[in-house]
């Protein structure tokens, strides 16, 4: 392991103590997942984490992670204007780390209620897109102020695509770009599976190999040296929600 995958797994270890002693479920995904099944721990070249929760426990989530971590070490960051909260390690200069977007952080990607009729997918796709589009668009302001006026963009869309959503659906998805990939019956998610990571233990859906065959194809196979690179990204409006919550 490397100083940052050294650092992604002391606070995954402290996030799953905390989720682990207030029974709420969750899965290493993406990366993460495709790390504890090909490599026994994280993929060498990975240089975050991924965690799936439930869209209902977030905030359970919130309450729990933000009075149990320790605020010397950790911010927990919920986000405002991005698709899914983070934790960010707060290290010497914090503030600086935001600014140069080089501070170790874990995603948790909610797997969010998604429709079943035709008509309503489409809309919801749209409403979906639509809050890509304007937290994108969000994270290119500058002044906070401006930022906080036009926070109203992304959560009108929200709303609109969770009004959507019927009774009766099964389905979730995650609100990443490729959404229209992600989309499973909730089942396939079903009850955490140990397995190893390193030197501790980590939890994967009850139906991994499917759905990451779903997402990546051939996950198992390695990809060619030259697209052996960590995932280069970095919360969006991060820096600007940390400034409004220090008030």
């Amino acid at each position: 392991m490397n100083e940052t995958q050294s650092r992604l797994l002391s606070m995954y270890k402290d996030i799953s103590k905390i989720l682990d002693a207030h029974g709420i479920r969750y899965y290493l995904c993406y990366g993460s997942a495709i790390g504890a099944v090909r490599h026994g721990g994280f993929i060498p070249w990975d240089d975050d984490m991924d965690i799936w929760v439930w869209q209902e426990d977030l905030a359970d989530i919130k309450k729990y992670l933000q009075s149990e971590l320790d605020p010397k070490h950790y911010y927990y960051h919920d986000s405002k204007a991005d698709t899914h909260p983070h934790v960010i390690y707060r290290g010497d200069d914090f503030e600086k780390d935001l600014e140069r977007k080089d501070a170790p952080f874990i995603d948790l990607f909610p797997l969010v209620r998604y429709p079943f009729g035709r008509f309503r997918r489409l809309l919801s796709n749209i409403s979906i897109w639509g809050i890509h589009i304007s937290v994108t668009l969000l994270d290119h302001l500058e002044s906070v102020g401006v930022y906080r006026a036009f926070l109203w963009v992304p959560s009108l869309f929200r709303k609109f695509a969770e009004m959507l959503v019927e009774d009766s659906s099964d389905f979730r998805t995650i609100y990443t770009t490729e959404f229209q990939n992600e989309i499973f019956p909730s089942d396939c998610f079903g009850s955490p599976v140990p397995h190893v990571f390193e030197d501790t233990t980590c939890y994967l859906a009850e139906k991994n190999d499917e759905l990451l065959t779903h997402i990546f194809g051939d996950y198992m196979t390695p990809p060619p040296e030259d697209k052996r690179t960590g995932s280069k990204g970095f919360p969006l409006n991060v820096f600007k929600d940390y400034t409004i919550d220090r008030g």
